[in-house]
């Protein structure tokens, strides 16, 4: 059992296997803390009556061996029928892209280890151009058996559809933003009914991760790999990604007890996003519907800490159902109590500023100082573009590039959709 001990605490070179399911009823937080130390075991919605733990081979006789009961969790008999395949979702994807190419662009970031494409959906109104507008990104059902978001996604891109043009809010959105969908970025776990992808790794724990040391190596899966690789090509600053198993917004920092730099900020930003569905804000086990990640329970190597801390890319957590693979007839009910904070959340990436170069290709850093002269942060730019999501306020940002130094005044306000963005051209 030492050998598994030793297992526990390292990276193997496959990432978290998820070879073995458990449920623990009515742990302690601090036991629960105690397995968020192990690397190899993800836990998972941990509430007052329990947390479900996943963990490689022989995680069921260590938790014996250490006087812990558990029950098995069995493979759910998921009504699989009633959900369309994932050939049915990308022609509906492609349809939705060839009856309205002029605010649609479907394509494919990558394969999986199955080789379906990774879909993404461009919605603009200049869609063919790269723009200089925020740029905001949904990305959905990571755990292959978390199917809600991927549902509400393509229902979201239907309505796009039918109101652009009709309806102001989507129809500014549009105009003046920049929106990528991915509906699903586990299309092979999906297929296959489970959380993890085709090879049984936790997509959500595999990404590089941020304030720890003792984990040096790790094999990427090739969905990650995509969506890594998607990040570096484009400069996102607000995103969310959808999952199931409980409602409520979950903020970061996921990986650290730590407060994210602008916390109160990421609060009002989730809080707004609750508000808007009243199943969320009114929940019994999360006050108003949002919490932050880490308090809830630790993740190491997840989507969203790791787009904020290498990308400048502000990202939550959004569960969106209790069940992580309701009856399909329920789906238009979870889009309904969404859907206005979906759209909420888009224009959301407006109470920003930004400055765009005359030039291309010019990168450089920008320090940001508020009102009260209080320095913000240090961020790099690339691509003659910057812009970041803020609180309302006024700022001072000083860019530096080519051994050059500028100042720029901008106002940051809330609930206003700039015209193709709150950005400030620099010749």
């Amino acid at each position: 059992m030492k050998y598994f001990f030793i297992l526990l605490m390292t990276i193997n070179v496959w990432g978290q296997k998820l070879d073995e399911r458990v449920y623990l009823s009515r742990p302690t937080k601090k036991f629960v803390r105690y397995l968020s130390q192990f690397p190899s075991l993800t836990i998972d919605h941990p509430s007052r009556w329990g947390v479900e733990l996943y963990g490689p081979v022989g995680t069921k006789k260590w938790l014996s061996e250490i006087g812990i009961d558990y029950v098995e969790i069995q493979e759910n008999e998921h009504q699989l029928s009633d959900y369309p395949s994932y050939e049915q979702v990308t022609a509906k994807l492609k349809q939705l892209a060839q009856s309205h190419p002029h605010i649609f662009r479907l394509f494919s970031i990558g394969k999986t280890h199955e080789g379906r494409e990774l879909w993404v959906m461009k919605v603009s109104d200049n869609v063919a151009a790269d723009e200089v507008e925020p740029e905001f990104k949904y990305i959905s059902s990571m755990h292959g058996d978390e199917i809600t978001g991927r549902e509400l996604m393509i229902r979201m891109l239907e309505e796009i559809a039918f109101k652009y043009q009709v309806d102001r809010t989507i129809t500014r959105l549009v105009n003046n933003t920049e929106i990528f969908i991915m509906p699903s970025m586990n299309p092979d776990g999906s297929e296959l009914q489970q959380r993890g992808n085709a090879h049984n790794i936790d997509l959500n724990r595999n990404f590089p991760e941020i304030f720890t040391q003792n984990r040096v190596f790790q094999v990427t899966q090739p969905e990650t790999q995509a969506v890594i690789n998607f990040q570096k090509g484009r400069n996102f600053s607000f995103s969310a990604n959808f999952h199931g198993g409980a409602v409520v917004v979950n903020y970061p920092w996921d990986s650290t007890y730590k407060r994210h730099p602008f916390d109160a900020m990421v609060r009002d930003i989730s809080l707004n996003y609750s508000k808007r569905n009243p199943e969320m804000y009114q929940s019994t086990h999360f006050e108003d519907g949002i919490t932050n990640g880490a308090d809830w329970y630790i993740v190491r190597g997840g989507m969203q800490d790791w787009s904020y801390y290498f990308y400048n890319d502000l990202q939550v957590t959004v569960e969106l159902s209790e069940a992580k693979w309701p009856h399909y007839d329920k789906i238009p009910l979870y889009y309904q109590r969404n859907k206005d904070s979906l759209f909420y959340y888009i224009g959301a990436i407006h109470q920003g500023a930004g400055f765009k170069f005359h030039t291309p290709q010019i990168s450089g850093s920008v320090d940001i100082i508020d009102s009260d002269d209080n320095h913000l942060g240090r961020y790099n730019f690339k691509n003659s573009e910057f812009y970041k999501v803020l609180p309302v306020g006024r700022y001072l940002f000083k860019v530096h590039y080519q051994g050059i130094s500028r100042e720029l005044w901008m106002e940051v306000e809330k609930d206003h959709v700039s015209e193709n963005g709150n950005y400030k051209l620099i010749r």
